[in-house]
Parts: structure tokens; C-alpha cells; sequence
């Protein structure tokens, strides 16, 4: 370990920390990292924000050998030269003192793209053990690692895992409760460590640099000299809080100015033939069988990423995994049952009962089973609409997760989505925008530009509906199929004109797209079992008080002729698309949530003509976002423009149902 950083933090001796040691788990996206995690913590996992940002990071403990260990799960991490704000976080985790051990957990497969950030952390003087997951994969195409090898030339623990197998957990769970005599046995018997060179003269920069910092700090003083060479923006702050950095800064720009590329780039490559020479020389592949064993996912890959046959496996996973089993199924055959059966024979009139014996005053009566009630409106809404359809989303999504087919999918639209000012990445947030706005508001904050996160935000809130709502809405519209795809063509229409205006006016720069393609994989019901239900607690969490809340307010703006008023504001304007007034209170239902709007529409859709319905459903899709995602994107992105956005979403909503029931009574469309 590197000499010029501070001695072992000596927290967890302190007596207001109950733990053993607190452990760093970090890696790249795909590798395993936070089933290793969810595998290690058990229940005991928590969500919470890294101060001063809105990035979540996953915590919780488990217990070996009566010693407590505190785990913290953050975002991905390729390297320490960060690109997104949730890699920035993560290195901000990695650099911070409070941390005793890193658990680096890499692909076994792909080791040599990850263990440059191995060498990294070395580097910086932190306590590394190295976890190579995905064994039974990599043993399945033929091939084995020399841990004990690769762990005595770099002086580190080096576990062999499985996660998804419970393989080597209990070895890993050991090692790092017996880390300090583990390596102090490696240091013993290595007879040579790997140091990283980067080069004569990138050393000689380091040495001018390193001899300048003056204080002791988390990481080691050679780390800061490559980072303040590598221009890392987080290193020059701190330098700035305790260096002299006026003459720090004009050592560090002599030394950058002795060389024609970037030092980022120079390293990088640098750390890259490491990368190759760990892998050559410590892993073994059987190229036959990788071979024989990987052509068919490769081809099924392949095809994939293919720019016509690809969009035909999409329209297959849009039209089975969407519709009809999140339409048809969810919110057809489910709801139907969930909300008429269970719900209208059962729950509400036994409800209803109880409340109109026991409580004499009609307007308390209301608040529980009248037209907006806690039960009749909130509970059947939350439960009986809901729940079936995001429950089905969630199955979906997790197998597409887990499958491996949303890198490809972000592969596949790179070059559609550089057009309207964004990249391949972007699909994902647009993706679980169709589970969730507010989530997927939050997940644009991996996104690599400013510019990239305002366009997909903007794109979000004006044109993707949830999946609550879009179940709804293919329920109401598969009664008329023609409908369907008049709806689907005005949607990708808007989708695709407010992309190019957003590239044309939205400052900033063009995305750059990295996506490592993890291999394809069969999904585990486990695993999918467990995201599924994992999420939908989650989501019941903050769904039902929500629902409860808007009842109980819409309850009081009822109570008071608000509720009403706002109605009686908006009919002429909902008057003017075609539609009767009676669809007025779904566009109000819809601000508080947009699945309460588009159950609205359902609640009388017998009312409705093929064409309002159509109308009604394109209004309300383009309309407000739920004031649960305005909240998110005031909180991501600011009110301004927040405001600008729901302002926009208003005009683009009613502008776009009076076009479409223009032209279709001016060419007599009957639906």
C-alpha cells in the first residue's frame, strides 16, 4: 500500500460506531454488483440520498463471527475518471475516509475492463479485495482464473463468486472480516507486487506534483498528482480547501503542457495494457468451446442490434410484454375483475354499509365511500386498477433487465436518438418511464450531459405515458383497433418533432455513448420474483398514501364547490376538442396522477364515441405529468424549467386533441 496517505482510519474503534468495519461495494453496471449486494444484506437493505445530491445509494449490514459489517452500495463505476453525476458520487464514496475496505466486484469474463479500476484503487492507497462474479459463466465456456496468482501479484484478497448461485459468499463474508491478517500473509509470501508505471515522463509529472502537496488526505498524494494532471475537478476542489493552489495549479499546468494528448487519455491507455496482461497471463479460455458454447447468444445478439431485424424483435417485446400482458391482461382481464368484482360486489358495498349505519353526517360519508372517497375512489383506483397493471410491468421489465436486452436496445436506437439530441443510453429512463415517470425522472440523472438530461426530461413528461395509464388507455382503445395505431402514430409524432427542436434550441453539447453488452442470459424466476416484489412494496409504499392524500383533497375541494369550479374553467376548452363535459374531471384527476385521469375515462367510456375516446385518450396522454413527477423534475432540474414544461404539456395537449378531432370530422372518420 502507497506510504504517503493517512494511517488506517480508526472509526470503527470510536464508540458511537456499532460496526466492524464499513465496506465500499463498487463496480461497473452488469457485473453482479448489487445481487451480490442484495445477497450479503438480506432484508436489511435501506435507500438513502448522498448529501447534497438527489443520487440514491443502497445500505445495510450482515453479521459474521459475531462482528457487524456495514455495507454501502453505490452506482456504477467504470473508473475514477467519472463521466455521470452517479459515477461522480460513487468515486466521491471510493475517496472518502470513512470507508476501511473496498469490495471491487468485476465480471470474471470480462476482467480486463474493469481491472484498471482495481489498479486505481491500489494506487490510491486503498484496501482492495477483488471479487471476479460470474464464475459459472465463465467456467461454462471453458475457462478458469489463477486467483491465488492474480492475488499475490497484485497484494490483494482475490474471492471467487457467484452470486447468483450463493457461491462464495461465505468465503467473501470471511475475507473481509479477516482482511488486514489475510493480506498480511499475501504481502509475506508475494515475492514482487504489480506497481502501475505510467511512463517516464508522466512519472516524472507525478513526482513534481505529488512533492508539492503539503497535507495528509483519504487517498494517497500519488493519486491526487494523477487526477490533478487528469484534470478531475473533485481532486482540484480539495486541493483547493487546504494547498496553496495558485502555485499548485501552475506546476500542474507546466507538466500537462509537456504533453501533446490529453494525460487522461495517456493513462487510460496505460492502464489498459495492464488490463491485458492481467488477463493473459492469470486467466485461461478454451477457444473452442467459447466458441461452440457462444454462437447462438451471439447470433441471437447479433440480431438484436440489427437495424431492421431489430426493430422487429422490439415491436414483438412492445406488442407481448406491453400490450398484451400489461394491456390486455392487466388492464383488461385483472382490473376488470379487481375493480367490478372484487371491489364493486364486495368491498365497496360492505364498506359502504358500514359507513352510512355508523356515520350519520353525508359529507363525512362522502369522504369515505362517495365519489371521490378514501375507499370508493382511492382504495378501488390504488388496488383495483393499479396495481394489477404495474405489477405486470414490473415482471416485464425485470426480465428485459435480467435478460441482458436493454443494453442492446440502447445499442440499437443510438443513431435514431443522436437526431433529436441524445444517446443510445437514454432508452433506459424512457424505458422505466413507462413504468413510472417520477423513477424515471430520477434515472436521468445517469444520463452524461445537462443538455442530454433536459431533453429527456422534456421528452419524458410531454409524451411518455405511464404504465398505469397506458394499460388503461389500451384497454379503452382496443375496443376500436384502428384507434390504437392513430393514437401510437401521434404520440411517435410529437416524440420525434419536439426531439429535433429540443437538439435545435436546447444549449450544450452532443452526448458521447458508452454501453458495455453483457452477455445474454436466461432470467432467473428467483431473481425475477424477487425485483418484482422488492419494487412493488416499494411502489405500494408511496402509491396508496398518495392515492388516500388526493382523495381526501379532492374530497375537501369538492366539499368546498373548488373542485367544481376548476371543472367549470376547463369544460370550454375540453368542449372545444369534442369531448363532453363529463370528460372534464379526468383531465383535473389526471394532474394528481395520471393513472386517476385515464381510470377516469374508463369509469365512462360507455359515454363516449370511438372518436372521443380516441381524442380524449391522445389529450390526456400528452397532458400534465402527475404532480408526483413535476415534484421530481423540479427537484432534478429546477422550477424553471419545470414550469416551462408543464406550461408546454398543457398547449401541446389541448393543441393536439383539436387537430386530430378536426381532421377526423372533416374526413367523416367514424371509429
Amino acid at each position: 500500500m502507497a506510504n504517503d496517505i493517512d494511517s488506517k482510519n480508526d472509526s470503527n474503534a470510536q464508540n458511537d460506531n456499532p460496526y466492524y468495519k464499513n465496506v465500499l461495494l463498487i463496480g461497473s453496471p452488469n457485473v453482479g454488483k448489487s445481487l451480490t449486494f442484495n445477497k450479503l444484506t438480506g432484508m436489511t437493505a435501506m435507500v438513502s440520498n448522498y448529501p447534497g445530491t438527489t443520487v440514491d445509494i443502497d445500505e445495510g449490514n450482515f453479521t459474521y463471527e459475531e462482528k457487524t459489517v456495514h455495507l454501502t452500495d453505490p452506482p456504477g463505476l467504470y473508473d475514477l475518471n467519472t463521466i455521470t453525476e452517479e459515477e461522480r458520487v460513487a468515486k466521491l464514496l471510493v475517496l472518502d475516509e470513512r470507508f476501511d475496505l473496498m469490495v471491487h466486484v468485476v465480471d470474471a469474463k470480462n476482467i480486463e475492463k474493469s481491472i484498471d479500476l482495481t489498479l486505481q484503487l491500489i494506487d490510491a492507497g486503498k484496501e482492495v479485495i477483488l471479487v471476479l462474479n460470474m464464475m459459472d459463466e465463465l467456467e461454462a465456456m471453458g475457462a478458469s482464473v489463477d486467483a491465488k496468482g492474480l492475488s499475490s501479484e497484485l497484494g490483494i484478497p482475490v474471492v471467487l463468486t457467484a452470486a447468483a448461485e450463493n457461491r462464495g459468499l461465505e468465503e467473501l463474508k470471511y475475507t473481509i472480516i479477516n482482511y488486514d491478517s489475510i493480506e498480511n500473509e499475501i504481502l509475506k509470501e508475494s515475492k514482487t507486487l504489480l506497481d502501475v508505471d505510467y511512463g517516464r515522463s508522466i512519472e516524472i509529472a507525478i513526482s513534481e506534483i505529488k512533492n508539492k502537496i503539503t497535507e495528509n488526505y483519504a487517498v494517497s498524494k500519488r493519486y491526487l498528482a494523477v487526477s490533478l494532471l487528469e484534470g478531475d475537478e473533485d481532486s482540484e476542489n480539495l486541493m483547493k480547501e487546504k494547498e496553496d493552489y495558485s502555485s499548485l495549479s501552475q506546476i500542474i499546468q507546466k507538466q500537462r503542457d509537456k504533453f501533446d494528448d490529453p494525460v487522461k487519455y495517456l493513462t487510460k491507455l496505460r492502464l489498459a495494457d495492464y488490463a491485458k496482461y492481467i488477463k493473459s497471463t492469470y486467466t485461461t479460455i478454451d477457444s473452442v468451446n467459447v466458441q461452440d458454447k457462444d454462437s447462438l447468444g451471439e447470433k441471437i445478439s447479433r440480431i438484436m442490434i440489427h437495424p431492421i431485424y431489430g426493430l422487429i424483435i422490439l415491436a414483438c417485446v412492445l406488442y407481448f410484454g406491453l400490450y398484451l400482458i400489461v394491456g390486455v391482461l392487466g388492464a383488461g382481464i385483472l382490473v376488470d375483475f379487481l375493480e367490478n368484482t372484487i371491489f364493486g360486489q364486495y368491498i365497496n358495498p360492505a364498506v359502504t354499509s358500514v359507513v352510512v349505519q355508523y356515520i350519520p353526517w353525508v359529507p363525512i360519508q362522502n369522504l369515505f365511500v362517495g365519489e371521490y372517497g378514501i375507499v370508493t375512489l382511492g382504495l378501488t383506483y390504488g388496488f383495483g386498477i393499479i396495481l394489477p397493471i404495474v405489477s405486470l410491468f414490473f415482471i416485464v421489465f425485470s426480465i428485459l433487465e435480467d435478460s441482458g436486452y436493454l443494453p442492446r436496445l440502447a445499442l440499437l436506437v443510438d443513431n435514431g436518438f443522436k437526431r433529436i439530441g441524445l444517446s443510445g443510453r437514454s432508452v433506459i429512463p424512457f424505458v422505466l418511464a413507462v413504468g413510472c415517470g417520477s423513477m424515471a425522472a430520477m434515472v436521468t440523472r445517469t444520463l452524461e450531459t445537462r443538455r442530454e438530461r433536459n431533453i429527456a426530461t422534456m421528452l419524458m413528461a410531454l409524451t411518455i405515458p405511464c404504465s398505469a395509464q397506458l394499460g388503461v388507455i389500451m384497454a379503452l382503445l382496443s375496443q376500436h383497433p384502428k384507434s390504437i395505431w392513430i393514437w401510437l402514430a401521434v404520440i411517435v409524432l410529437n416524440f420525434v418533432v419536439l426531439g429535433y427542436l429540443a437538439k435545435r434550441f436546447v444549449p450544450g453539447a452532443q452526448p458521447s455513448f458508452f454501453m458495455e453488452l453483457p452477455p445474454l442470459r436466461w432470467p432467473k424466476l428467483s431473481h425475477i420474483a424477487k425485483k418484482t416484489w422488492t419494487r412493488l412494496v416499494m411502489y405500494i409504499k408511496e402509491l396508496i398514501p398518495i392515492f388516500i392524500l388526493i382523495s381526501v383533497i379532492i374530497w375537501a375541494l369538492d366539499l368546498c364547490g373548488i373542485f367544481q369550479w376548476i371543472i367549470a374553467c376547463i369544460s370550454p376548452i375540453v368542449n372545444a376538442i369534442g369531448l363532453p363535459t363529463s370528460t372534464s374531471s379526468s383531465f383535473v384527476l389526471g394532474f394528481f396522477r395520471r393513472d386517476f385521469g385515464a381510470a377516469g375515462l374508463m369509469a365512462i367510456q360507455t359515454q363516449l364515441t370511438g372518436v372521443q375516446l380516441l381524442v380524449a385518450s391522445i389529450t390526456l396522454t400528452l397532458f400534465l405529468p402527475c404532480v408526483a413527477q413535476l415534484m421530481i423534475m423540479i427537484k432534478e432540474r429546477g422550477a424553471k424549467l419545470a414550469g416551462l414544461i408543464a406550461l408546454m404539456s398543457i398547449v401541446l395537449a389541448f393543441t393536439m386533441g383539436f387537430i386530430v378531432n378536426l381532421l377526423l370530422a372533416t374526413f367523416n372518420v367514424v371509429l
